[in-house]
């Protein structure tokens, strides 16, 4: 093997590496949004279940946080309590 055949084979793995690095990354991007929009969703249902503390004020924490999973994950699809 030719001397500068080891630094070419070099060059073209770190090139391949850095571009496989950067793909990545652009592709992690719509993952980060969703799951940054599910947690708001979360935050916000689960704000609004402890805001209706009157009818629910026998739940505990895991039930209200499950119930915020649900309606999140779209499981629930009214969100009427009575």
């Amino acid at each position: 093997m030719a001397p500068h055949k080891g630094h070419n084979i070099i060059k073209y793995c770190v090139v391949t590496s850095t571009t496989a690095l950067i793909l990545m990354t652009i592709s992690i991007f719509p993952l980060a949004k969703k799951a940054f929009r599910w947690n708001m969703c979360f935050d916000n249902t689960l704000s609004w279940i402890n805001e209706k503390e009157e009818p629910l004020k026998d739940w505990d924490l895991p039930t209200k946080k499950s119930l915020a999973v649900s309606v999140c994950n779209g499981g629930v699809f009214e969100t009427y309590l009575e």
